[in-house]
């Protein structure tokens, strides 16, 4: 806009200087006037756009801080963006290891209850139903399991002790494992009907009465 306006300058006056010649020459001065007239906007215009009035240093100002505005939203919705993503796999990788720990720990149970009832029976394990499961395969142990149950009355303190055991037993689950495991024994002979079964320290299944 500098180089416009002294060119403007330059213009006007060369133009402004004719038109006084050409008056007094009785020449063509009414062109002149025209470019005369015509600089003089072109020269004014350029000197109302020059940067060094406080309008345009406000204006200019403006653009910056819009356009620095513009810049910061844009990379703090890009680190936003990448902090989501990073979040994301973070957990992804938490599940993950938690999921590993998880299944080792139910693996680890599996295989003490299989050693210390291995002289009684069988201990499988159902991951869907969290579900420990004793089988009784032993013959004086599956005859001692009929015996109670065919005379409950007789064999309370029997009753207690077993269900005792099998509170603490799922108890000591939930604290090494989490809420929500069952550990069940088999009626003797059978697959599929449960004798006992406990949950979080509590009975849910008890048929030896």
């Amino acid at each position: 806009m500098l180089f416009l306006a002294i060119m403007g300058l330059i213009v006007f006056l060369l133009a402004l200087f004719s038109v006084i010649y050409a008056r007094q020459t009785g020449g063509g001065w009414k062109f002149l006037t025209l470019i005369t007239v015509l600089s003089a906007l072109v020269t004014i215009y350029a000197v109302i756009k020059l940067p060094y009035w406080p309008y345009n240093q406000s204006q200019q100002s403006t653009r910056k801080a819009s356009s620095s505005t513009s810049t910061s939203a844009s990379t703090s919705k890009s680190k936003s963006t990448s902090l989501s993503s990073s979040q994301v796999v973070f957990n992804e990788a938490n599940t993950k290891r938690a999921a590993a720990t998880t299944k080792l720990n139910e693996e680890n149970i599996l295989k003490q209850l299989q050693s210390n009832y291995q002289s009684l029976g069988t201990v499988a394990f159902t991951k869907s139903t969290k579900t420990y499961t004793i089988t009784p395969t032993n013959k004086k142990y599956v005859k001692s399991l009929k015996t109670i149950k065919s005379y409950p009355s007789q064999n309370q303190k029997a009753i207690t002790t077993i269900t005792s055991n099998f509170k603490s037993l799922s108890k000591s689950l939930k604290k090494n494992l989490a809420a929500g495991y069952t550990i069940q024994l088999l009626q003797p002979d059978t697959t599929d009907k449960t004798l006992l079964s406990v949950k979080d320290g509590q009975i849910i299944t008890n048929n030896f009465k």
